[in-house]
């Protein structure tokens, strides 16, 4: 039976578990910080393109993340508790609120870490082989991580984008 006590212990760490993900608003050519990453997204091309007798401005952009935090990060390739639907290795969703998703445009664009293998021995047949296996996720120290969307936003208007972090289980 659950006491007072261990019931407050269980239910505050539902909570940090389960917690919103951080979203900030981030600003052209303008990176944002947040535990040592860098989040930021540059414009590489813009367009006026016309549907159906409407104009719209159309953005070629390249999406980033910055490993500033000084070490690597190693995340679990599986998160405790985790449903079907998650995606341990997701970084960032970087969110395009004008964009109007017409054309097979898009309206958002996520960053992925890398997936991470080890060589393991194995003893198979009285006989010893290496193999590869994969251990999880990595953001190495200095590495830039990219991404790249094409948007359609109301003529004239520039993108406005938010970046909603993911929650990696993080190995210590």
């Amino acid at each position: 039976m659950f006491t007072k006590t261990s019931f407050a212990i269980v239910l505050l760490q539902c909570f940090f578990y389960f917690a919103p993900a951080q979203i900030f608003d981030l600003g052209e050519n303008a990176p944002v910080t947040e535990n040592g990453m860098e989040y930021g997204y540059i414009i590489r091309n813009e367009q006026i393109k016309e549907n159906k007798g409407e104009e719209y401005s159309r953005y070629e952009i390249a999406l980033f993340i910055a490993n500033r935090s000084g070490c690597t990060k190693l995340y679990s390739d599986r998160k405790p508790f985790s449903t079907n639907g998650e995606t341990p290795n997701l970084l960032a969703t970087f969110n395009v609120s004008n964009a109007n998703g017409k054309r097979l445009t898009a309206k958002s664009g996520t960053i992925r870490a890398k997936d991470f293998y080890i060589n393991v021995k194995v003893k198979e047949n009285d006989k010893e082989e290496s193999k590869s296996v994969k251990a999880g996720f990595i953001f190495r120290n200095g590495d830039i991580l990219k991404g790249n969307i094409v948007v359609l936003v109301p003529k004239g208007d520039r993108p406005i984008i938010q970046c909603s972090l993911g929650n990696p289980y993080e190995l210590q």
